[in-house]
């Protein structure tokens, strides 16, 4: 898997940066400051959500999903936030075995954005 060094490379990774950008009224400036919330809030999200998922806690779990489906669609990770919209409606139809089925793929896909967050920013040049 090739480094994330510049914005552009998030495509590599699954990202859609022209959606990413144009949520951004295509100001690459105000884009890199809405990653680098994404990135701090992903490594605060990611074991809340671990937590929540863990206690049973599918109330809160399902708040957390739509927060992750909304976060993720303003900086183009667009699987990711249709895998979190899938996860908030298991919950509200009350259809927790689709939760516990796919938990750990949304878990591997935030962690995976977060990685790619995080390889920008250590590598920006």
């Amino acid at each position: 898997m090739e480094p994330v060094r510049k914005i552009d490379d998030l495509d590599k990774r699954g990202f859609s940066v022209a959606e990413g950008m144009a949520m951004c009224a295509g100001d690459e400036e105000i884009y890199m400051e809405v990653l680098e919330a994404a990135l701090e809030e992903g490594r605060e999200k990611l074991p809340l959500i671990r937590e929540c998922y863990e206690k049973k806690d599918y109330a809160r779990y399902g708040i957390e999903m739509h927060g992750l489906k909304n976060a993720m669609k303003s900086i183009g990770a667009n699987g990711l936030s249709e895998a979190a919209k899938e996860q908030e409606f298991a919950v509200k139809e009350d259809h927790l075995e689709l939760v516990d089925e796919h938990v750990e793929d949304v878990l591997a896909q935030y962690q995976s954005v977060v990685d790619a967050l995080a390889e920008l920013f250590d590598n920006a040049e």
